[in-house]
């Protein structure tokens, strides 16, 4: 089986993406590309790469894909070019930043040569999550009944980011963020199958800690799915609290469920077909998630102790091994660019829904463009 040369672009969070590979096994990291040229020769040096600084010569390299790990703001124009020079991409979160990006990556993977075609993945990492796969599963096993609702929180205090060492204001401090809802959309619509057709949302006026940040302190956003779903997301980066970065809540009509909340709290799921009735006199209860785990996904409690290198659990373990199944031709892109699209479009015309007091506001489908 041949070894996909892997180049990393941005070292902050592609770092770890070189340990994954280890775990993962038939990829290599071969080049790296930073503006930091010395941190990047020094990671180069200690697992025989080559160091960039210039990008258009890393893009010129001995590499089959890229992973695109930089800034959100430059994910977009990385991942067109990085298509444009044959090479297939495995994108960090979120696919783009404005509507124009999201069209121009449409374009970019249409444009490709016959038989020349790039593979392009979205790495949601928290799509891969073990206890978003048993939901899934247990979903597809009908468990749940008819599912209804769903909700998920991404609750992260990025203040502590907001400046670089000599106090200028860094990307995420400009406000240049987004609404980054997929971490919370996308394993809602992974384990349901949908897309959102419709948003609706509101804004937390910003300018609480700092003055001169003043994008929203939060968005909350409420969704409508093709196949009638109702979803809830609140999506805040600024909120001094303990982190909850991977709520998510379910409700069908035989079943029920509601991730942890800190402070000891385990996942939760109550199931028609095994737990105590539904009454209002005599309330059901709860049982542990954790409990289902061994019957739906075994696969993954035996994962290698080295899969947890990514720093999310073993989901960057899971989520590679499908990326490279893709680029092989032995599967198609779990998430790929349309899907990818689907849990970024809803954060953008969100912005445009706050703006306007909340008014709904139609999600195309980019598999329409």
């Amino acid at each position: 089986m041949d070894t996909i040369r892997f180049g990393v672009i941005g070292l902050n969070r592609g770092e770890s993406f070189v340990k994954i590979c280890r775990a993962v096994g038939y990829s290599t990291v071969t080049a790296l590309y930073d503006i930091d040229l010395s941190r990047t020769e020094q990671l180069a040096a200690t697992i025989n790469a080559r160091a960039f600084d210039d990008f258009q010569a890393f893009l010129n390299a001995d590499i089959d894909a890229v992973v695109v790990a930089s800034p959100m703001p430059y994910h977009a124009a990385q991942s067109i070019a990085a298509l444009n020079a044959g090479k297939h991409v495995l994108s960090e979160v979120t696919s783009c930043r404005t509507v124009a990006e999201a069209q121009a990556l449409v374009r970019a993977a249409s444009q490709a040569s016959p038989g020349h075609s790039m593979v392009y993945m979205l790495a949601e990492n928290y799509r891969y999550l073990d206890e978003v796969e048993l939901l899934k599963r247990l979903h597809d096993d009908r468990r749940f009944g008819e599912l209804y609702f769903g909700e998920g929180e991404y609750l992260h205090d990025c203040k502590g980011l907001w400046h670089h060492a000599d106090d200028r204001l860094t990307w995420r401090g400009q406000g240049l963020l987004s609404v980054y809802c997929t971490h919370s959309l996308g394993p809602l619509l992974y384990i349901t199958g949908e897309r959102v057709t419709q948003v609706s949302a509101l804004a937390v006026p910003g300018g609480k800690f700092e003055p001169e940040v003043t994008f929203p302190t939060m968005h909350l956003l409420q969704m409508v799915t093709e196949g009638g779903l109702t979803l809830r997301v609140r999506v805040d980066h600024v909120s001094p609290r303990p982190h909850q970065m991977a709520y998510y809540a379910l409700q069908g009509t035989a079943g029920s469920y509601e991730a942890w909340r800190g402070l000891g709290d385990a996942s939760k799921i109550w199931l028609a077909d095994e737990d105590e009735p539904s009454l209002s006199r005599a309330p059901a209860r709860w049982q542990a998630l954790a409990d289902l785990a061994p019957r739906y996904i075994p696969e993954r409690l035996q994962a290698p102790p080295a899969a947890r290198s990514g720093g999310h659990g073993t989901s960057e373990y899971w989520l590679l091994r499908d990326f490279l199944r893709a680029v092989r031709g032995e599967a198609p892109s779990p998430i790929d660019l349309y899907r990818g699209l689907d849990y970024t479009l809803p954060g953008l015309y969100a912005v445009d829904s706050a703006a306007a007091g909340g008014v709904p506001i139609t999600v195309p489908d980019p598999r329409s463009w």
